[in-house]
């Protein structure tokens, strides 16, 4: 390295810099100027985190929801909380993970995102990246795994175990999503009868392929297609999407003791009343309280080693279905326009790196 290339990187004197894609102001996503890129310094792991080179990183739909709700006008915002990547420095503490190991997570809210060269994140909120999927691969699965194993665990109650579930049913609203995709799969392993909606050919042949029992069309009377299958009432409900619109549906459908799990804010109270009678329950999953409240943390690093297992297995495959090469303004706007769209099937990814 140069000498003048040693000073830009140090520049000011004693900070190291680093490429990241972020924004400013709460834009569009056809504008040009949506996402731009900036020189900033590389952050420095505090005592229990680990500071990641990141080869790759996911857009989801909580990046979109935290951009349109921006409100720190001028300041630069990096999002992204699917990461996977390289530990290249620890903080004092760590005794998870060592210099060199690859790491996969989610990171929280409430620090800067992964659409950049490096990021710190908790020890805790880390696993290992499973050893037979490449980068894009890998940065597909955190963020909705740990969602889908806190519906399966902390709402219904199962470990991420081998038929242990078995004889009982899961109504999956919205499959063909990131959160949906892996929950299908990790709902087969533990042995429970799947039942989602999709419609389009694509997204009716994705789910059917993660394993699928009964596949709906969600355009038609989803309540009399459930007395079709024979499945009026199903023991677990994971609303994926609209939790207003399908509130009346998760109402008829759910059986005495069930339970019902939303990862959908409401836009209108909802009336739980009608559950009290049968014994029901109604839980809110929100993979980023862990971490942003610093509760349990530990359980989402477990999450992701359970998971990073299964997918070295072959038990359960990753959900990417596009890729992006090279971290740059215009790949993370191409990215972001997909899943706001609203019709992505799986999980959309930027490799950081181009290789040579």
């Amino acid at each position: 390295m140069t000498l003048f290339a040693k000073i830009k990187n140090y520049w000011p004197f004693g900070a190291k810099k680093m490429r990241a894609i972020g924004f400013e102001h709460a834009l569009a996503i056809d504008q040009h100027n949506v996402f731009i890129e900036k020189k900033i310094s590389r952050p420095k792991p505090t005592e229990h985190e680990i500071l990641v080179k990141v080869a790759a990183s996911a857009v989801n739909p909580v990046d979109i929801k935290m951009r349109n709700n921006y409100q720190n006008d001028g300041q630069f915002r990096i999002l992204g909380f699917d990461a996977v990547g390289e530990v290249v420095a620890t903080g004092s503490g760590v005794t998870k993970f060592a210099v060199s190991d690859q790491v996969f997570y989610a990171g929280v809210q409430i620090n800067q995102g992964a659409q950049a060269q490096y990021q710190t994140v908790h020890e805790l909120l880390a696993g290992f990246a499973p050893t037979a999927l490449n980068a894009a691969e890998a940065a597909a699965m955190p963020l909705t795994s740990i969602t889908a194993t806190e519906i399966l665990k902390d709402a219904f109650g199962y470990d991420i175990r081998e038929n242990v579930a078995v004889g009982k049913s899961v109504f999956i609203l919205n499959g063909a999503g990131g959160v949906g995709s892996t929950l299908i799969q990790l709902a087969k392993y533990i042995g429970m009868t799947v039942i989602t909606t999709a419609s389009q050919p694509d997204s009716v042949a994705w789910v059917k392929s993660l394993g699928a029992d009964y596949i709906l069309d969600y355009h038609q009377n989803l309540h009399d297609q459930l007395i079709q299958i024979n499945h009026e009432k199903v023991d677990y409900i994971a609303i994926l999407q609209d939790t207003n619109a399908y509130w009346p549906l998760a109402l008829m459908s759910i059986k005495p003791f069930g339970r019902i799990a939303s990862i959908v804010e409401t836009t209108a109270p909802i009336d739980i009343g009608p559950l009290k009678n049968i014994g029901a329950q109604f839980n809110w999953v929100f993979m980023f309280a862990k971490g942003n409240y610093g509760v349990n943390m530990a359980s989402q690093g477990e999450a992701l080693n359970r998971v990073a297992e299964l997918l070295d297995e072959g038990r359960i495959k990753s959900t990417l279905n596009k890729t992006y090469t090279g971290l740059t303004a215009e790949n993370l706007q191409q990215a972001t326009k997909v899943v706001e769209d609203g019709h992505m099937i799986g999980k959309a990814v930027v490799i950081h790196e181009v290789s040579s």
